[in-house]
C-alpha cells in the first residue's frame, strides 16, 4: 500500500499489507489504519499427506481467506522501515545478472536473443502435484498425481471417478505420457504459480491484464452468454481474454503491446474462449463467423484465427492440432508469409468435462489424455519446421482451480521446450504468469506494461547457449484410456465444428467449485 502527499502527489513510502488490499480506514483518533486485504495471505496448501481440510473445504477459492490489519500510522522512520520491506518482499526473486550468453537478456533492448519465435500454450485449469506429482526430480506428493496413474481394470468403463490417489508408483504411462516426456526431455518447474484462481481471472493474468473489482465482482456471479436476450447491450461480464472495456488496464496487455510496437503475432483460440457457440452457427447478424466474446480488442481480433475451436469440451484437442497444422502450413509453411514473432494457443481439455464413453472418453482422466496427446503432437510438428531452430515453446495452465496441491494451490504447471532451453532440468526460480511475460518481453525487446512485469522473476535458468535441435517424438496413450480414433471418427474435413452443441462455461465459479469437490470430495 503506498502513503501519498496529496498535495505534492509524490509517494512518501510504502506499507506492507496482504494480498489484493481493498479498503483502507483511518481511526477516530488517526493513530490507527485499518487495512482489509481480500486475498490475505494467500492459499496455501489444499491437499497431500498430512494436510487438514479447514472447515470451508479444499477449492481455491474456499480456502483463501482475507485479512484485517490494524497498524499504527508510521511515523517517518518507521515508514522507511516498511518501505524497504515492501522493497524486499516485491524483489527477492528478481536477481538481474547479465550473462551475455544467455539467451534470455536480463532486461528488453539489451542485445538480441537467438530465439526469434515464441508459442505460448495455455492448458486449463491444473495444479501441478496432479500433472507432476510423481516426478521425483521435482518437489512433488505423488498421493495426488492422479493424472499420472492408469485407471484399474477394476474401475470398469464409464466411471466419473478418478483412480484411489494412494497408489502411486505404477509409472508415468497412465493419462500424460507426453506432459512427463516433455517435462523430463526439456524443462519444467517445480515452483510456478499461477496468480488466478479461476479462468476469469487466468486469461487476463497470463495475458497482462490485471484483472480489477470489476473482475472480482463479476467473477463471483453466475452468468450465462444469451445471445437472444431482450434486455438491451450485448454485454457477457465474465469474457475471459477478450478484455470488457470496464476491466481495460490504461496501458493494455500483451496484445496491445505487441501491436503498438509492429511485433508480429496470431491468436487460436486464446481471446475468443467463452463457451457459447450458438450465434455462430444459427444466427449471425453481427458479422461473427467465428466464436467471440463482444467486444473483442482490434490488436487481437484482427490476428485471430477464423478456424480454430475455442473452448468447448464437445471437441477434442486431437481437432484443434489438425486445425493448427492446416492452418499453421498454409499461412507459413508455404512460403506465403513467415511465422510470427508470438503465436498465442488455447489447448482447453485437461479441464475435463462428465465422461463420453461412446466418443472415447470413459474416464475423466481420458480428458487429460486427449490434451496430452495433443501437446505431444503440436510439439513434435513444430520441432519439424524450419522455424524450430529459433524457437521456444512455453506450456502452461491458466488457471489451478481443478485440483489440489501439497505446497499451494495456485502451484501450477510450467514447461519449456525448444533448442536453446536446458535438457532434463527443473527450475526452482519462484514464478508466476509475470515471469512468462517477462520471458516474452525480454525475448522480443518489448518494454514492460505494468509493474508485475517489471519485478517479477527473471528465469534464465531455464536456458542454455549450446542449442540442441533434437525434435520431439509424440507418445500414444494406453487406448483403454483415451483413443484417439474413437474421439475423430465424426470430426472429418466435411464436418462443421460450429454445430457442435456447447459444453459447461468455462469460467462459471459457481459450477467450477462444484466440478472440483466431484473430483475432491470434501
Amino acid at each position: 500500500m503506498a502513503v501519498i502527499d496529496t498535495k505534492t502527489r509524490q509517494t512518501k513510502g510504502l506499507i506492507p499489507t496482504g494480498w489484493g488490499t481493498t479498503r483502507v480506514v483511518l481511526s477516530n483518533d488517526e493513530k490507527h489504519l485499518f487495512i482489509t486485504s481480500a486475498r490475505g495471505l494467500g492459499a496455501g496448501p489444499n491437499g497431500g499427506q498430512g494436510f487438514v481440510k479447514p472447515p470451508q473445504g479444499t477449492y481455491i477459492g474456499d480456502i483463501q481467506l482475507g485479512t484485517l490489519q490494524k497498524v499504527a500510522v508510521p511515523d517517518a522512520k518507521q515508514l522507511a522501515v516498511y518501505t524497504q520491506q515492501v522493497v524486499n518482499n516485491t524483489f527477492r526473486e528478481m536477481k538481474i545478472t547479465d550473462d551475455s550468453k544467455n539467451p534470455l537478456p536480463p532486461l528488453p533492448k539489451l542485445r538480441q536473443s537467438p530465439i526469434r519465435h515464441i508459442v505460448y500454450i495455455t492448458k486449463e485449469n491444473r495444479t501441478y502435484d496432479e500433472v507432476f506429482g510423481q516426478l521425483k526430480t521435482g518437489k512433488g506428493d505423488s498421493t495426488l498425481a492422479r493424472f499420472s496413474l492408469p485407471p484399474t481394470p477394476s474401475e470398469g468403463g464409464g466411471v466419473k471417478t478418478p483412480p484411489p490417489w494412494g497408489e502411486a508408483g505404477r509409472g508415468l504411462l497412465g493419462a500424460m505420457p507426453n506432459h512427463a516426456k516433455i517435462a523430463q526431455q526439456f524443462s519444467f518447474s517445480d515452483n510456478f504459480y499461477c496468480d488466478s484462481d479461476a479462468s476469469i481471472h487466468g486469461h487476463h493474468w497470463m495475458i497482462g491484464q490485471i484483472p480489477n473489482e470489476y473482475v472480482e465482482a463479476n467473477s463471483a456471479a453466475s452468468a450465462k452468454f444469451n445471445t437472444f436476450s431482450k434486455a438491451p447491450g450485448r454485454r457477457f461480464p465474465k469474457a475471459t481474454g477478450g478484455i470488457d472495456p470496464e476491466d481495460y488496464n490504461e496501458s493494455g496487455g500483451l496484445w496491445e503491446n505487441l501491436a503498438r510496437n509492429n511485433i508480429s503475432f496470431y491468436n487460436f483460440g486464446e481471446a475468443n474462449e467463452y463457451a457459447g457457440v450458438e450465434e455462430e452457427w444459427n444466427h449471425t447478424p453481427f458479422g461473427s463467423a467465428f466464436p467471440i466474446a463482444m467486444p473483442l480488442p482490434k490488436a487481437v481480433y484482427d490476428r485471430t484465427s477464423r478456424n480454430y475451436a475455442g473452448f468447448n469440451m464437445n471437441i477434442p484437442d486431437q481437432f484443434r492440432v489438425e486445425q493448427f497444422e492446416e492452418e499453421f502450413t498454409t499461412l507459413w509453411l508455404s512460403g506465403k508469409d513467415t511465422m510470427p514473432a508470438l503465436v498465442a494457443l488455447q489447448l482447453p481439455n485437461d479441464h475435463g468435462s462428465d465422461v463420453r464413453p461412446q466418443d472415447g472418453y470413459p474416464y475423466l482422466h481420458s480428458f487429460m489424455a486427449d490434451n496430452d496427446l495433443a501437446l505431444g503432437r503440436m510439439l513434435t510438428f513444430l520441432s519439424r519446421t524450419p522455424y524450430w531452430k529459433t524457437m521456444l515453446v512455453i506450456v502452461t495452465e491458466d488457471d489451478p482451480q481443478g485440483g489440489v496441491d501439497h505446497v499451494d494451490a495456485h502451484r501450477s504447471v510450467l514447461m519449456m521446450a525448444g533448442p536453446y532451453v536446458k535438457r532434463n532440468h527443473v527450475s526452482h526460480t519462484h514464478a508466476n504468469f509475470g515471469s512468462i511475460l517477462k520471458v516474452i518481453y525480454n525475448i522480443l525487446n518489448l518494454q514492460y506494461v505494468n509493474q508485475y512485469d517489471a519485478t517479477a522473476s527473471l528465469l534464465q535458468d531455464f536456458f542454455t547457449d549450446r542449442p540442441d535441435y533434437t525434435p520431439y517424438d509424440f507418445v500414444l496413450p494406453d487406448k483403454r484410456i483415451f483413443d484417439p480414433d474413437v474421439a475423430l471418427k465424426k470430426y472429418n474435413k466435411t464436418f462443421d465444428w460450429r454445430k457442435v452443441p456447447k459444453s459447461e462455461e468455462m469460467d462459471d465459479e459457481a459450477d467450477q467449485r462444484r466440478e472440483h469437490y466431484k473430483q475432491n470430495p470434501k
